[in-house]
């Protein structure tokens, strides 16, 4: 079950109406930039004009790495630029590739295969380049930790520039190396991605900030937004342009790719960038390459068109692979109950992993592992919740793995398949150690509107906040008790339109990824909904469209539904527990008979946890109790039920005579787990 507690900061109105006076900005505008600690109009300035650009060779060892390029370029010997399979890796590659290119260079470049050859340099794809007469190799979005591989290289008569924006591991490569995260680098760049570090280098190298950001500063913008770092100081001013250059579409593919319409941030997040990532992962990146390089027009759709097909492929495999990990979930139910869960299966595919990992830690609000078992190893990813580090929960378990690395809200790790089942006993044994009480899932909103407000004025007025990304997130929206009129299906079913009504005001809504079906509350009912709110231009007419994020009853507190369901986990793992935490679970006859005779009342497919607790809460249950009641229903041959997320499936057996519900022997291990004198039973 996936609930989410809502951080709603309170708005002070006479604070957000000086500020909206001292700034000239729209009220609306204001209380954002307090919501995220621009309170002040310094602050708030300095956020919406964020500056300049600096000086390149602040970077160190800038004037080293840009030298010895200019020396290749003039005497004509053979660069490689040795790039990576994401965004930021394929957008940095195109970019240097493309300005070398123009400078007459004799340049090509080299993408790793991520199945094949994984991450960063290696001495394969070493022996490669020196085949091929490589004089110098000038690195993307990796290298740093490359110490070995560039060593190899000069062995073999090459030299190596690396640039780069990962934390640096011991000893830096025997090269020039750009990384603003060294720790003898005073340039205070450490927010950009490896393609705003590889165009500090082409400014370094062509000497006219403003021209190169003319020229590549699409190229870097989609490597910045791609990489999810923070859209601050040099990163806003590199998107903003970026932006700008694309709605000119000078570059064929990249316009072809981008379509109609305006280009903004979300477009990119969710519409550009998936299209880039899709070789990557599942096919030849280099065809990314080639299409953000492309200059014919002509042809540029086709290449386009050929990264939307594969997308949708990767998209199609991607479901494939989620299905597949949540059939083992539903297989292996005591998987659920772990505080970090871990989930594998046999030749889901190694590019897929980390997304799939994602959408499982989204659906059941905990961090997740995916892996994949294939020609001897168990590779994977790993998505984390914020509060839970990833990667030292990864790391304490070191032991059990071939390699690892990552951060603290992701990780990627490979194990012999034989050891999956003690790493996931592991981490969990960690994860209760370090964390008694695991995170909640939170989700952050900006502040709360009528929904009178959803209109294009207050849409537009957000519109210097632009661009939304890591750091400063699409405005969230709370507006709350509106009355769910009517739950309607678009895009084949796959999805739901929420119409409703507050006070005098009608709005509409979509959530995406939820049938109406499985949507977890009846027409009817009283909802808080989390929304954002989006301009759209159709068919010539302008109206403001919200997105909701998320739902939920209003009045009820969901964080001691959480709590509550955190216990029956407990229970459900084995773990001791207070005789507090057993008094929440334990529900006497009478509480049992309530749900019992409830659940045929409740009308659809399934029923959503919450509206039942809510309709229980009279009787005395909490969430904790509903859950193990109809464990005791079950037990007692009374009832069969399932959970799917945040709905029920449960029906009533036929049952002949009398049945005593309290005679069910899981109130004795119920019992049996309560702690004595500071201790776990056993």
């Amino acid at each position: 079950m996936n609930l989410k507690i809502w951080d709603i900061p309170a708005v002070d109105r006479a604070k957000t109406l000086e500020l909206a006076r001292a700034c000239d900005i729209k009220p609306l505008l204001a209380a954002l930039l307090r919501a995220r600690g621009m309170d002040t109009p310094e602050k708030a300035r300095e956020f919406l004009s964020p500056g300049e650009l600096s000086d390149p060779f602040n970077m160190k060892d800038m004037d080293r790495a840009s030298s010895r390029i200019r020396r290749a370029v003039e005497d004509f010997e053979h660069i490689a630029v040795y790039g990576d399979y994401d965004a930021d890796g394929l957008t940095s590659t195109s970019m240097l590739y493309t300005y070398l290119q123009d400078k007459g260079a004799n340049v090509s470049y080299y993408i790793p295969r991520r199945d094949s050859e994984g991450y960063g340099m290696n001495t394969g794809a070493v022996d490669t380049l020196s085949k091929e007469g490589v004089d110098l190799i000038v690195t993307v979005d990796n290298g740093v930790a490359a110490r070995e591989e560039t060593a190899y290289a000069r062995s073999l008569g090459m030299d190596v520039v690396v640039t780069d924006h990962h934390q640096p591991q011991g000893t830096l490569p025997d090269a020039p190396v750009v990384n603003p995260h060294r720790t003898d680098d005073e340039s205070g760049l450490t927010y950009l991605c490896g393609a705003g570090v590889a165009l500090k280098l082409i400014m370094a190298l062509e000497g006219d900030k403003e021209a190169v950001l003319e020229r590549y500063g699409d190229l870097a913008a989609l490597g910045t937004v791609g990489d999810s770092v923070d859209l601050i100081g040099e990163n806003r001013l590199i998107v903003q342009a970026g932006l700008k250059i694309m709605e000119r579409g000078g570059r064929p593919g990249l316009a072809a790719l981008l379509g109609e319409g305006p280009a903004t941030s979300t477009k990119l997040s969710f519409g550009i960038i998936p299209c880039l990532n899709s070789p990557g992962r599942i096919g030849t990146p280099e065809s990314t390459v080639r299409l953000l390089t492309h200059q014919d027009s002509e042809s540029a759709g086709l290449l386009a068109e050929d990264l939307r097909e594969e997308n949708q492929a990767r998209k199609d495999m991607e479901a494939g692979v989620v299905e597949a990990a949540r059939a083992v979930l539903e297989k292996r139910p005591e998987l659920l109950y772990d505080r970090v869960l871990v989930v594998w299966g046999e030749d889901w595919h190694h590019g897929l992993v980390g997304l799939a990992a994602g959408r499982i830690s989204e659906l059941y609000g905990k961090p997740a592992i995916v892996l994949s078992v294939m020609d001897g190893e168990a590779r994977g990813s790993g998505r984390s919740i914020e509060g839970f580090d990833m990667f030292r929960a990864v790391t304490e378990c070191g032991d059990l793995l071939i390699r690892y690395g990552g951060h603290p809200m992701a990780a990627g790790l490979t194990l012999s398949p034989e050891n999956l089942e003690e790493f996931r006993r592991r981490i969990n044994e960690y994860a209760g150690e370090a964390y008694p009480e695991m995170p909640m899932p939170v989700m952050r909103l900006d502040c709360t509107l009528q929904g009178s407000a959803l209109t294009v004025e207050n849409c537009r007025a957000l519109s210097p906040l632009e661009p939304f990304g890591e750091g400063n997130p699409t405005p969230v929206f709370a507006i709350m008790g509106a009355l769910l009129t009517d739950i309607r299906g678009f895009g084949g079913g796959s999805h739901c339109e929420l119409v409703c009504r507050r006070g005098e005001a009608s709005f509409r809504c979509r959530l995406f990824r939820v049938r109406p079906e499985d949507f977890p509350y009846p027409k009817g009912s009283v909802v808080d909904l989390a929304v954002n709110l989006e301009e759209d231009n159709y068919g010539g007419r302008t109206s403001a469209k919200a997105f909701v994020q998320d739902v939920r009853l209003s009045g009820p507190d969901r964080l001691q539904y959480l709590r509550d369901y955190r216990i029956y986990e407990k229970f459900k793992r084995g773990e001791g527990l207070s005789a507090r935490e057993a008094q929440r679970l334990s529900p006497d006859r009478d509480r049992l008979a309530a749900l019992y005779t409830l659940l045929p009342k409740v009308k659809g497919p399934g029923l959503g946890l919450e509206d039942l607790a809510m309709r229980l809460e009279g009787s005395g249950l909490n969430m904790g109790m509903l859950m193990f009641g109809m464990d005791v229903l079950r037990e007692r041959g009374l009832t069969e039920h399932s959970v799917q997320g945040r709905m029920l499936q449960a029906h009533r057996l036929p049952v002949k005579g009398k049945t005593d519900i309290t005679k069910s022997p899981l109130f004795g291990e119920l019992a049996a787990l309560v702690k004595k004198d500071g201790q776990e039973k056993e």
